[in-house]
């Protein structure tokens, strides 16, 4: 689990504005729409990245990482990715988790929810 920890946050350090992969084959993921869960809510720091960790290996196995431009902090998530033909099911899912926005992958934008 360390290794894992270590891995992912050197690629946020390589990835400073975000990024969002699978940690089992550590393969980046650059298409669909990312949500991520309540669960991993306000994770931040190595502790918030075995969370993130933690949560995603019981999951999807995907981790998303942002930088925050309000406050600096850079965020981890565990996150679920949506085609981008299942809008509607992520935004969905995004209000179960009480998600403020969603990514599109694909067209790297976000979507305010």
């Amino acid at each position: 689990m360390k290794h894992l920890i270590e891995r992912v946050w050197e690629h946020s350090i390589n990835n400073p504005y975000g990024f969002t992969l699978n940690i089992e084959t550590f393969r980046p993921i650059k298409f669909g729409i990312c949500v991520a869960y309540i669960d991993t809510q306000n994770c931040f720091g190595k502790h918030g990245l075995e969370n993130v960790i933690n949560h995603a290996s019981e999951h999807d196995k995907i981790v998303g990482g942002w930088l925050n431009d309000d406050n600096g902090f850079y965020y981890f998530d565990s996150v679920k990715v949506f085609k981008n033909s299942e809008l509607k099911k992520a935004i969905e899912f995004a209000k179960e988790n009480q998600q403020l926005a969603i990514f599109d992958l694909t067209n790297l934008k976000e979507i305010k929810i």
